[in-house]
């Protein structure tokens, strides 16, 4: 008993090189039959194939937009409501005051069916539109692929729990075990990547930058007060650098006391 379930549990394990050997067989051997039926001029009838199924197409779109606006408040919360009347939500967010430019920065996750819809609502927000991009990525064919990688490690894993449940030495037992966390650990590592998938396709990123241009005051009174900060910080730099060397003024200023003395008591 104990090496037939060994046996049984090598076969399994090598089952998918010998699942990838016959198709390649099978490939090898239509080529062949086409070569000779070719070589001998034997007309072949052409066989109906039957209609592929419709496939629903699994698209990533993502997107950013950067515009000018009048107001950046009012933006900030016309986006917000946007984002919530479309079922979406705001990932991330920052803002930057450059002087002159009051900029915020957003991450919006909006389902895809709306994606058209936002991106149109936030360029009416905009005074100026500066930048615009849309990408369209798809992930079709790798999606099919996981999954139906997922079916067969399914298929597998059952098998090597059925195994377990006939397994009467330890043996068995250990061996069958290290190839089902194996098994189960590809299996986890599938199923998080079509979360993700399922999460891209359903959801598109939309990163928007707006910004506000700010009067900043370039008058006398500006330019008198930017000096007082510039004056105050330099000083406060040249205090602490002094702080910095007091130890080497500390012995210069002993050696010349001492000197002075040592002169003194000479004359």
């Amino acid at each position: 008993m104990k090496m037939n379930i060994l046996a049984i549990v090598l076969l399994l394990a090598s089952c998918n090189s010998k699942e990838s050997d016959k198709f390649h067989y099978a490939k090898d051997a239509a080529v062949a039959e086409n070569a000779r039926a070719v070589s001998f001029n034997v007309e072949i009838p052409p066989t109906e194939q039957p209609a592929e199924p419709l496939v629903e197409r699994k698209l990533i779109r993502n997107g950013n937009i950067e515009f000018l606006t009048s107001d950046v408040k009012k933006t900030k919360t016309e986006i917000e409501r946007i984002a919530k009347e479309q079922k979406g939500y705001i990932s991330a967010e920052n803002e930057n005051n450059y002087g002159n430019r009051f900029q915020v920065n957003q991450t919006l996750r909006i389902p895809a069916d709306k994606f058209d819809e936002v991106m149109k609502q936030l360029e009416g927000l905009a005074e100026k539109v500066e930048n615009k991009n849309v990408n369209t990525e798809d992930v079709t064919e790798e999606f099919i692929d996981v999954e139906a990688r997922l079916k067969t490690k399914k298929e597998l894993e059952a098998r090597y729990l059925d195994l377990l449940k006939q397994a009467k030495t330890i043996a068995d037992i250990v061996s069958i075990e290290s190839q089902v966390a194996n098994v189960r650990a590809e299996i986890e590592s599938m199923e998080g990547r079509l979360k993700y998938l399922t999460n891209q396709v359903s959801f598109s990123t939309l990163s928007v930058s707006y910004y506000q241009e700010t009067a900043v005051g370039y008058g006398f009174g500006s330019k008198f007060l930017n000096a007082l900060k510039s004056g105050w910080f330099n000083l406060v730099d040249f205090v602490f650098w002094l702080l910095r060397l007091w130890p080497f003024v500390l012995g210069i200023t002993a050696l010349v006391v001492w000197w002075v003395r040592r002169r003194r008591s000479r004359g």
